[in-house]
């Protein structure tokens, strides 16, 4: 097997990123850089659609840091926010959250507890992309539509490995870094992964009734800051998911190629995308 497609294999294993305070602050960074890319928490369709109650009841499953939530109670101050994770190692603390939001602990993959199902009137998850498996989301969907009331929404945010390309000011320059990169977080063993392209489908399967379905270039002044997230991102799967007992093991040669990325990334290569949001909506009961 090579370098290459063992390093790929992070994207079939597991969770490979850290939970320590540079992944927490890499966490941070990538969730203001979609706010700033899409321009919203929670898209405008849900308010088109009939809206959220007077004082509705809001998830956010693989929660991290809480970000997404600490924006939205600035926006709904009436709702009640609980966020879940599998981990509480990057849960602000408590003392310094607003009152409305609330944390604990939730595996997804497995089965919803029955206290959790039919309890909100939005569902927000947002980049799953190294949490779901080869075999993609539905059964995770199938668990988030679980948690919805009837009428409500499920707000899915995620990046596209699909639209992943190197782009370069200057056809020039040495961008064959860049390149491996991109192809080594496109999918695993040479494979896209495209779920995330097909990602409304998916809703439609699992029986959600589709909202929106939306795409969003990158715009140039973002290619360098979402492009060091990614890097940063893959930095941490080399320390936490590949071996590091050698000098020429896995985790030290990927980090080579991230370096030697990082040097093309500063002279103007770098990697445009098109992350996408969905929105589905659970039937109404009649």
């Amino acid at each position: 097997m090579s370098f290459q497609d063992q390093s790929q294999q992070y994207l079939e294993e597991g969770y490979g990123l850290g939970r320590g305070y540079a992944s927490s602050l890499r966490l941070n960074v990538q969730h203001h850089l979609l706010q700033k890319l899409i321009g919203y928490n929670i898209h405008p369709e849900v308010r088109t659609k009939g809206g959220l109650p007077r004082t509705p009841k809001i998830a956010d499953v693989g929660t991290g840091t809480a970000q997404w939530l600490i924006d939205v109670a600035d926006e709904v101050p009436s709702a009640q926010l609980d966020g879940f994770d599998i981990s509480s190692d990057q849960f602000p603390c408590k003392a310094w959250l607003p009152h409305q939001i609330t944390l604990d602990k939730l595996d997804i993959t497995k089965p919803v507890p029955s206290s959790l199902q039919g309890k909100y009137d939005l569902v927000h998850v947002q980049l799953f992309l190294c949490v779901v498996k080869k075999d993609g989301p539905d059964a995770i969907l199938k668990e988030l539509s679980k948690m919805l009331k009837p009428g409500g929404f499920l707000q899915w945010v995620e990046y596209d490995p699909a639209s992943f390309k190197v782009v370069s000011p200057d056809p020039t320059l040495k961008q064959s870094s860049s390149e491996k990169h991109v192809e080594i977080i496109r999918g695993p063993n040479g494979v896209v992964t495209r779920w995330p392209s097909e990602l409304s489908k998916h809703f439609q399967a699992v029986g959600l009734e589709l909202v929106a379905s939306d795409s969003y270039p990158l715009r140039t002044e973002l290619y360098a800051p979402f492009m060091q997230c990614h890097l940063g991102a893959a930095e941490e799967v080399s320390f936490t998911a590949m071996k590091n007992d050698a000098p020429n093991s896995q985790g030290p040669l990927f980090r080579e190629l991230l370096r030697d990325t990082y040097r093309e990334c500063q002279s103007g290569v770098t990697m445009a995308e098109s992350p996408v949001v969905v929105v589905g909506r659970k039937p109404t009961l009649y």
